[in-house]
């Protein structure tokens, strides 16, 4: 790791910790020539996966579009601290996907992945992002999706 105050990699690691349930890890790292202290934390990198979207065009997992898409489903008025909420359901929602295994998913998977979650951690965002995401226009679109979910 190279040290932000000299810019030389050699740095070791005096203090380690698990964060944020356990998916992160916070590191005190201390410089060996300039001799500064510097905080680091290390996440899983979930790049790898390739996401087929509804075209047919493939591209790479990026975590803030998915956290961007729960983000503006949800209401800011209405949540106190939303971003500690965002923040949390885009890590179960990557612990999901981890479960599965797989290079290679469908948008469409990690959508009903994300409404698994919000079903069942924050009921008005679930549903104005299943309203987003199958792109629902009426009422019994509406009802149609609502019963794959409720009834699931």
């Amino acid at each position: 790791m190279e040290c932000p105050y000299c810019h030389k990699p050699l740095t070791v690691v005096t203090n380690s910790r698990s964060t944020r349930g356990n998916s992160q890890i916070w590191r005190r790292r201390e410089c060996l020539n300039c001799q500064e202290i510097f905080t680091t934390h290390e996440m899983i990198d979930l790049s790898h996966l390739l996401v087929v979207k509804k075209s047919g065009k493939t591209e790479r997992f990026n975590r803030m579009k998915l956290y961007s898409g729960i983000f503006y489903s949800s209401n800011a008025s209405q949540i106190e601290n939303r971003e500690i909420l965002v923040d949390k359901i885009t890590r179960e929602v990557e612990k999901e996907i981890l479960t599965l295994k797989q290079k290679k998913l469908e948008s469409s998977q990690i959508a009903d992945i994300v409404l698994k979650v919000l079903r069942k951690r924050h009921t008005p965002t679930f549903l104005r992002f299943l309203t987003y995401c199958k792109d629902i226009t009426n009422e019994v679109q509406m009802r149609k999706e609502l019963n794959k979910y409720v009834l699931n």
